[in-house]
């Protein structure tokens, strides 16, 4: 299935393997998948990566890292990466991450207040919606970040280290939106068209 927002397009433009057909490496990227995330949850966007099966093993670990490891809690880098799947309007990005969202706690509320870029209303500490506001910025204007943007988040007690991972949260982000973009692969069936009516809006807005 393609991304919704695309109907003119109803179909990925690459084969996305399913796990019973896997063979080798791409095999062993899905089993390690679905070691972590529970048999049957082969996403679609790593099934994309199973095209070159070694680059979607390195982002796949890289990406445990980001939400297991760190100091900043998971509904916030959820919350970034919900954020940024409607700002590049990646229908599946969008679904998938708020669905995460929903599972590190948030309220339909809060996912909403994501959606709309309204780091007060997501739940998070004071600190977490600084380091919010600083991502987006930083995600829409990187060289447009300036000494004081920095001497805001030290305000709120953010050390270098969460600065990074707040940095790397945008930057896989952006690179999942794109490879799904790109390669219009649509929704995980997994996630059950949560705000697919969302993405349908946004066909009828072009």
């Amino acid at each position: 299935m393609g991304q919704w927002s695309r109907k003119d397009h109803p179909e990925p433009f690459i084969d996305l393997v399913a796990p019973e057909q896997a063979q080798g490496a791409r095999k062993a990227l899905y089993d390690e998948l679905e070691k972590a995330r529970g048999k049957g949850r082969v996403s679609n966007l790593f099934r994309a990566y199973g095209a070159f099966p070694e680059l979607g093993m390195a982002n796949f670990r890289r990406l445990m890292v980001l939400l297991k490891q760190g100091a900043l809690s998971v509904k916030f880098k959820e919350a970034v990466m919900t954020a940024l799947a409607e700002i590049n309007r990646c229908d599946y990005c969008v679904s998938f991450h708020a669905t995460a969202l929903k599972n590190a706690g948030a309220s339909e509320e809060e996912v909403q207040a994501a959606l709309r870029f309204d780091p007060g209303g997501i739940g998070l500490s004071a600190k977490e919606q600084a380091l919010f506001e600083y991502s987006l910025k930083a995600n829409g204007d990187p060289h447009g970040i300036t000494p004081d943007d920095i001497a805001a988040l030290r305000r709120h007690g953010v050390s270098d280290g969460e600065i990074v991972e707040a940095l790397e949260t945008v930057n896989t982000g952006n690179a999942f939106n794109l490879i799904n973009g790109a390669l219009n692969v649509g929704p995980d069936d997994f996630l059950g068209g949560y705000l697919k009516e969302r993405a349908e809006s946004w066909a009828t807005a072009k």
